[in-house]
């Protein structure tokens, strides 16, 4: 044991001197590589610190990290700081093997006011490459406030996200960050799979509405408006675009365990030319849902929706009609939750195409096992037409992401974790002026995230 000690404290040791030693490197490089030193020298008190006896104390009642987590009550922050390596075989559909260097944080905040809430979710990082493939940052940033004036309740939300491709799996949307299962409700936010591009940096915003007002005890009426846009960076990248939408919906419980109601929506999708020369005109779409939820025990529960959906293609094309529906199951206990979902409808097409009609399903799942061990795992498959435009070729994509993640407390606030990632996607039909991701991406990564206990902030 003793000669495993001194083994792995000279390797951080070495690389931290041979990194000092190098000035010559491009900056770039010498950054990925002190960064790497860094991580190993982490890794290394990691390694030596259990092994000198700080045994994990199980019998004690502050609460043992496994990771990241999102606040469970209010007026308490949460953040995490992770350094990880990353391996990937067919980067961004290129062929060959790439490693990475990352540093990421998450932050996540909710105030304790009952009457006006206030709640905040970021995460963020950077991945620098060490096999010639390009560098990249990623960010993303939720807020949303709460208004409770009596009979009305008033929502205010926005998203904003900075990333290279696709969004995929966990909380920043990048495989191997260490995230998964962390997955924040988002008002309006579609859950389906995107079409998925190549390495494409692209800024999206959205920004949501809403007002309920409780006409009954068990009553209640809605408005909401959501306003979005998506933007791509560079040359050749996809296809901006922005959506408005508008809706109005009415619900009644029925029970204690189940309710019903009905939704109408409006939204209107336009684009624009980029740098890559694409261009495609916009559509309109319009639905009307019935809506079903049930609690089936404590801990399961259920929703159901659908009805039928119009869309409208400027510029001279078709008009059809097709069937927009969901579904969810869900169970959330003590210590596992599982949850499984179906979608169809009308999407803005991911910046791939100029509006998609989408359906697929996925599960996602977690446990924590010894209070020291916690593993998530999520799986989805969706299946992406072109809407009928006039004289443009119809294409098709089948996505399919699984990803799976095991994290294990080393001490009271520090964590590892491992985690493996697929991504497939194919077409039997190309389009050649949007970057598009086709063939098979593997992304295998392992870290150490610190995450100390929630801070409580304001009067408890």
């Amino acid at each position: 044991m003793k000669n495993l000690l001194q083994s792995v404290s000279r390797c951080a040791a070495w690389s931290a001197g041979w990194t000092i030693a190098q000035p010559m490197r491009p900056p770039l490089l010498r950054k990925a590589i002190l960064t790497r030193s860094l991580f190993l020298a982490l890794m290394a008190m990691t390694v030596v610190t259990p092994m000198l006896g700080q045994a994990l104390p199980a019998a004690e009642a502050a609460p043992i990290s496994t990771g990241f987590a999102l606040p469970r009550t209010a007026g308490t922050l949460n953040y995490a700081v992770s350094a990880s390596e990353s391996f990937t075989l067919g980067y961004f559909g290129n062929q060959g093997a790439y490693s990475a260097t990352n540093l990421s944080g998450d932050v996540a905040f909710i105030t304790n006011s009952k009457l006006y809430p206030f709640s905040l979710v970021f995460s963020g990082g950077r991945s620098w490459s060490s096999s010639g493939q390009p560098s990249y940052g990623y960010s993303s940033l939720g807020l949303s406030q709460v208004l409770n004036l009596k009979r009305w309740t008033v929502v205010i939300s926005d998203s904003i996200s900075y990333l290279p491709g696709t969004p995929t799996v966990g909380l920043s949307g990048v495989p191997g960050a260490g995230d998964l299962g962390i997955n924040p409700v988002q008002v309006g936010a579609d859950t389906g799979q995107g079409v998925l591009t190549a390495y494409s940096n692209r800024v999206a915003n959205t920004v949501v509405g809403s007002i309920q007002r409780q006409l009954t005890g068990r009553t209640s009426f809605n408005v909401s408006g959501s306003y979005g846009i998506t933007r791509f960076l560079g040359s050749g990248g996809g296809l901006d675009g922005g959506s408005v939408t508008g809706g109005v919906g009415i619900s009644h419980q029925l029970s204690a365990v189940m309710s019903v109601g009905g939704n109408y929506s409006y939204s209107t999708f336009t684009y624009h030319d980029n740098s890559a020369g694409t261009n495609s005109p916009g559509f309109t779409s319009q639905s009307a849902t019935l809506q079903l939820t049930r609690r089936l025990t404590r801990r399961l529960s259920m929703s159901v929706s659908g009805g039928p959906q119009w869309s409208s293609i400027d510029s001279g094309g078709s008009q059809g009609v097709n069937l927009a529906a969901s579904a969810s199951l869900s169970y959330d206990g003590q210590f596992s939750h599982v949850s499984i979902f179906y979608s169809r409808g009308t999407n803005s097409g991911s910046g791939v195409i100029g509006g998609a009609l989408s359906q697929g399903g996925g599960i996602s799942a977690g446990r924590t096992f010894a209070r020291v061990w916690n593993c998530a795992a999520n799986a989805s498959y969706t299946q992406s037409s072109s809407l009928p435009f006039a004289s443009v070729a119809p294409v098709s994509f089948e996505t399919a992401v699984a990803s799976v993640q095991a994290s294990r407390a080393i001490m009271r606030s520090l964590s590892a974790y491992a985690s493996y990632t697929i991504e497939h996607q194919s077409s039997p039909s190309t389009t050649s002026a949007v970057d598009v991701f086709t063939g098979l991406e593997q992304v295998v990564g392992f870290g150490l995230t610190y995450s100390p206990s929630s801070i409580h902030l304001g009067r408890q």
